[in-house]
This record gives C-alpha cells, structure tokens and sequence, in this order.
C-alpha cells in the first residue's frame, strides 16, 4: 500500500502570461512554502523572463527545497543569468519541436556543489509533435543533452486530452530503437503509456496516481489542483493559503477517491503495470474518476 502523506512533495506552479504583479506571485509563494515542499516545479511560459519570476527566484534562494525552472526559449538566457544560485537545481528549456533545441547550453556556473545546476529540455508531447520524439532524443544525444522531461499535461488549463493507443506506443518504440535508443538520456516521463513506449517491459514506478498525494498544482490563476492533469479545483491558492488546502476535507475526500482503482480495471491483468492509468484523463473525457485511461484501450 502506498503511503498518503499529509501535504506534497512536489508542487507544480505555472505562472501567468502575462505576469502578475510582484506582490501577487510573492503571496502565493509564501503560501507554497509555507507547505513545506522538497521540490516546486516553476514554469513561466511566457516571451521574456518577467520582474515577477525574478524576483521569485530571488526570494527562493534561502528557501529549503529544490526548484526547476522551465522557461520559454526567448527567456532562457535572462533564466541563465541568475545563476549560480542555491536552490536552483534545474532549469529546462520548453521546446515543441526538435528545431527549437539549441546548439549548446551555456557552460556550468561557477560555484560550489550546492549551488550547481543542470541544464534540459521540457518537451510537451501532442499529437503533432508525438511521432518527432524519436529525433529529439537523437539530436539531444548528438549535442550533449541528457536530460530530457515530457512534462503532465495541463488539462486545467483547456489543452485537449492527448494520448497514445496501443498500436501508437508500438510505432513509437519502434521508432526509438531504429534511432538508436534512449540509453544515456535521463528522462522523466509521467504518462504511463508514454512510458511503456521509452520502457517496454518495465513497470511504471510512480506507484499509481499521486494527484493531492505526492504532488498538488497551482494553475496560473491561483486555483489549486490536485495535479495539472486532474481538473478539479481544490480552492483558491490566491485566496486560502495552500496549506489549509493541502490539510482540507476535500482534498482528503479526493484524495482517498483516487486511491481506488477505475471500476473497469477490475480483473485486468495489466492493473499492476499501468496503476490505473491517467485518472485526469479519464475524468475530462468520461466526467468520472472510475472510468477506463482511454489510452488502455
């Protein structure tokens, strides 16, 4: 039985384009750290580095946590300058397609080990981009790039459910392997499916669903979700501080509903393998916590 913790791990805030005031992002902040998190994953979309990130960053430098911060390209030089820094343990740069990689990362910063950090690539997979995967893995191999993340989708946010079938994740590991496979790359891949096509035969290892376990999100508005791709609104970060979300009756409901399998899991020999799959994305297409990840089917 997986263990259910009190409050997150891991806290996912993607920032308003455009930013919001100063003050604003500072209030929230203090309301993330306030639930003590050991990683807050930061994501500013928008064109530039804004004042508002900047300063975020500066007021996380005695913070006790790790921060990644994935930037757009256009902002990824101003997010560089900020470096060394010591609680800045990653930044990504959010590419959609192979072309957008760079040529090289800037070197490492100088510094001591605590304030290092590593430079990859976040790469939102869709049904656009999905078959380019395997030349984004060889031409971050060819340039020296390890880390690769295909980051949750945001389905608070609008984005339409996207998925791989069975015959999908074939051709796509198929595909992997004609370029030359994975091996070398750190990757973090938080589709199961998506997953078995980079790991085929291997288990998916996030032990099931973490939404409102493990992991909470703030959306850009300030609502509070139990992960980006589970759109059920917990509160209003921008209002309640997130640690009285976090401690709240309803994300503990939610929390214990997730805990429990879909129904129509039930008898499958795969249950042990795919963990019940993407509970958001059923939830969107189904209106149900209990319904079939279409991407099972």
């Amino acid at each position: 039985m997986s263990v259910e913790l009190t409050t997150p791990v891991t806290i996912h805030w993607d920032l308003p384009s455009p930013a919001a005031e100063t003050p604003m992002l500072l209030r929230t902040c203090e309301g993330i750290l306030a639930c003590k998190p050991l990683v807050l994953q930061l994501r500013d979309p928008g064109p530039g580095l804004g004042a508002g990130t900047a300063a975020l960053i500066a007021r996380l430098a005695d913070a006790r946590l790790a921060v990644h911060l994935t930037v757009a390209p256009d902002a990824f030089a101003a997010a560089a300058a900020l470096l060394p820094h010591p609680a800045l343990r990653e930044l990504l740069l959010l590419v959609a397609r192979p072309e957008e990689l760079p040529a090289a990362f800037p070197p490492p910063p100088s510094g001591d080990r605590h304030g290092e950090t590593s430079f990859g690539v976040s790469y939102r997979v869709t049904p656009d981009n999905w078959r380019l995967l395997p030349d984004l893995v060889s031409l971050c191999r060819e340039r020296g790039i390890a880390r690769i993340v295909l980051p949750m989708q945001r389905l608070y946010a609008g984005e339409p459910p996207f998925l791989l079938g069975r015959e999908e994740q074939r051709v796509l590991s198929e595909a992997l392997v004609a370029a030359g496979g994975t091996e070398g790359c750190q990757l973090t891949i938080h589709d199961p499916f998506l997953w078995r096509a980079f790991n085929p035969g291997i288990p998916f290892p996030q032990g099931g669903c973490q939404a409102a376990n493990t992991m909470l999100a703030v959306a850009p508005d300030g609502a509070a979700y139990p992960c980006p791709t589970l759109p059920v609104s917990l509160g209003d970060a921008g209002k309640t501080p997130l640690r009285d979300i976090a401690l709240s009756r309803e994300k503990r409901e939610l929390r214990q509903r997730l805990l429990h399998s879909p129904e129509g899991c039930a008898g499958c020999g795969e249950l042990a393998w795919c963990r019940g799959g993407c509970r958001g994305r059923s939830y969107l297409l189904h209106g149900s916590l209990g319904e079939i990840d279409p991407a099972c089917r």
